[in-house]
């Protein structure tokens, strides 16, 4: 992707512009959220803590009441004193001693007298309430071994009203425990206390000294509330965690052993925080789509100028200098087209200065190629004629003179291009020449279509490669055969030199395909049609030597397949 991108500079602008002015209201949208998440959650722990300390206030105002209470009740000289009392007038002295003593929290709690052996003596109830509390467990029996001490403890017996919570005291007489004073609350009195000190939106726990519930607004949540703190604190692991469901706060009511928890499922639960989340991508799509429609309309009109310039250089480089890019703007983008245009205008014409230049030099150089095959080859042929003529005092000699004469006749002619033909007549008569030389020791084959007899080729191109082929690949072989092979494929002209010799070794093959001038010292022949071919047709075009599994040579001349000639100029395809 990076790569694509990095290819267009209009990708790279567009790009750059989307993300400059996307990036921002992305930034601000989420900031937004976080900010009124943080502001709401803020306020959410503004009102849990005064709902809090409004809730344990009105606790520790409600179990001071008791204790005020039951502390006026143990120290009631009457009422201590009417716990052993059998006269029924006594009795009733300790009575109104009793609701005289519990006047301002008679309506809140019911508070009960016990004897030393845990049987009901006095009661605040007025329905005739009359029950035992064991002495040997529960509370009495810490009330007796603690007798200074409030004992404060979840109720394990209650009635129809749901005693939630008991507190006792021990009844000293002198030094000696007389009884126990037991406040019932019910879970009508503390509703009726926590009224108007809290919001019903939250539900409220309070727990015991292990954090066992003992009352709960909201019996599911607040119990199973009050189990998951328990275990939390037992396995040591923090009270309060991401993942809980409701948002909870602990506070001990004043010096009593209860703790209180305050319960409320958070602000930002699942539903608004879904919705604020959908707001927030909506907005952050249309930003998107926004954005997008912008930076693409200014990052077009910023690149249209240089994808024009672009596109004409393509032009350029494919060879039309005729292009040129027309621009009405007036800034630096307008002034590079207009330079653009002088510059290809001037280009042009360097370029076909060049190009007649080139021609010259090209001339030049094939007319001294072609002058350096002719006394070559001419110096051979009469070497040949001067040891055949001493050996044989031979009438071969006449043949030899005639076909040489032919050659010569067309080598040392003005034409540059002659027809597959006329280079074929041409190296069938240096082949006679050559068997007359070996003494018919290898065989020349031709396959020419007729088709194919009035391409226009270079001349002296395929001669030079079976010299070659009979000097080079055939040397020591004693029936030695050359193939020479002409077709056409793909509108080019093929023409392939075989020969059955000893082949051709690796660093040789290297040196004839490198079009090294350097390397093919001793190979002259190869070098110098190669190098015609390829400044008359180009670098796609030449020769190339293979070395095949069935052994032997094979050099292929490949040359544009052409038979229109304007006189002696390079031929047109």
């Amino acid at each position: 992707m990076k790569k694509i991108i990095r290819k267009s500079f209009k990708r790279e602008l567009f790009l750059g512009l989307f993300l400059v002015s996307l990036i921002p209201g992305i930034v601000i949208s989420l900031l937004l959220v976080k900010v009124f998440k943080s502001r709401l959650a803020s306020d959410y722990q503004a009102a849990a803590a005064s709902q809090v300390t409004s809730v344990t206030e009105a606790l520790e105002q409600y179990f001071n009441l008791i204790d005020e209470t039951q502390l006026a009740i143990r120290s009631n000289k009457k009422i201590v004193g009417g716990i052993s009392e059998t006269d029924s007038w006594q009795k009733n002295k300790a009575y109104t001693a009793l609701y005289d003593a519990t006047e301002n929290a008679r309506n809140v709690a019911r508070f009960n007298i016990y004897d030393i052996e845990g049987n009901l003596v006095f009661t605040t109830s007025t329905e005739g309430y009359s029950e035992s509390i064991p002495t040997y467990w529960g509370i009495l029996k810490v009330s007796f071994a603690h007798p200074d001490e409030r004992i404060i403890k979840k109720a394990v017996m209650g009635d129809d009203e749901k005693t939630v919570i008991q507190i006792a005291r021990a009844i000293v007489s002198g030094d000696e425990c007389v009884g126990f004073v037991v406040t019932d609350v019910f879970s009508s009195h503390i509703e009726e206390i926590l009224a108007k000190s809290y919001d019903e939106s939250y539900g409220i726990a309070i727990l015991d000294s292990f954090y066992e519930d003992v009352y709960s607004t909201r019996t599911g949540k607040e119990e199973a509330l009050a189990a998951l703190i328990r275990q939390r604190q037992f396995d040591g692991e923090p009270l309060k965690q991401e993942n809980d469901e409701v948002e909870f706060f602990l506070s001990r009511v004043g010096d009593t052993n209860l703790t209180l928890v305050l319960g409320k499922e958070p602000v930002l639960t699942d539903d608004i925080t879904r919705t604020m989340w959908g707001v927030t991508t909506v907005i952050i799509l249309f930003s998107v789509i926004l954005c997008f429609f912008v930076a693409n309309i200014i990052s077009d009109y910023l690149t249209s100028p240089i994808i024009k310039l672009s596109k004409a250089m393509e032009k350029v480089k494919g060879g039309d200098l005729d292009v040129s890019v027309h621009s009405s703007r007036i800034d630096e983008l307008g002034q590079l087209s207009e330079d653009f245009d002088k510059m290809t205008g001037e280009l042009k014409t360097y370029m076909e200065l060049q190009v007649k230049q080139q021609q010259e030099i090209n001339d030049s150089n094939i007319a001294m190629m072609q002058a350096q095959l002719n006394p070559h080859f001419l110096y051979n042929t009469l070497d040949t004629m001067k040891w055949v003529a001493k050996a044989n005092n031979v009438p071969d000699l006449a043949k030899m003179s005639a076909d040489l004469a032919q050659i010569l006749r067309l080598s040392i002619s003005d034409r540059k291009f002659i027809t597959l033909g006329e280079e074929m007549e041409m190296v069938e008569k240096y082949v006679e020449i050559q068997q007359i030389r070996f003494g018919g020791i290898f065989t020349f084959d031709a396959e020419l279509p007729m088709e194919l007899e009035d391409c226009v080729i270079p001349k002296l191109i395929v001669q030079p490669i079976v010299e070659n082929a009979l000097i080079h690949g055939l040397k020591e072989q004693e029936k030695g055969h050359i193939f020479v092979n002409a077709y056409s494929e793909s509108d080019n002209l093929k023409i392939e030199v075989t020969d059955n010799g000893c082949g051709i070794d690796g660093e040789i093959l290297e040196k004839l395909n490198s079009h090294d001038r350097e390397k093919l010292r001793g190979h002259i022949g190869f070098y110098n049609v190669d190098t015609i071919l390829r400044l008359y047709y180009g670098d796609n075009f030449g020769l190339k030597a293979y070395k095949p599994d069935e052994g032997g040579t094979k050099v292929l001349i490949t040359l544009p397949l052409t038979k229109e000639r304007n006189n002696d100029q390079s031929p047109r395809c």
